[in-house]
């Protein structure tokens, strides 16, 4: 994907959930899955972003009580907790 994600059409997103859902599988801890998936993706903190961003307005991805404002911001990326949310399962089938 080479640093930022560029076209955020819903099948690239959903590519792109696919993978988190696979780095999910493999990891008990939500908060070490967006290293990986922007390692796996070849993602910068930017294209992550956007990423996250467009996960949540399509409810793609669960926040639950968390501030998403504070994690949506580069050196706070990494940290997100990527809980896949039900609508977004339902976009893998």
């Amino acid at each position: 994907m080479n640093g930022r994600v560029v076209n955020l059409d819903e099948e690239r997103l959903k590519k792109c959930l696919d993978q988190i859902y696979q780095i999910q599988i493999q990891n008990c801890l939500p908060d070490e899955i967006m290293p990986r998936a922007m390692e796996k993706m070849g993602l910068d903190e930017e294209g992550a972003i956007e990423l996250v961003k467009s996960f949540i307005r399509l409810g793609w991805i669960s926040t639950g009580n968390i501030k998403e404002k504070f994690f949506l911001r580069p050196g706070y990326v990494k940290c997100f907790p990527v809980v896949i949310s039900a609508r977004g399962l339902e976009k893998l089938k």
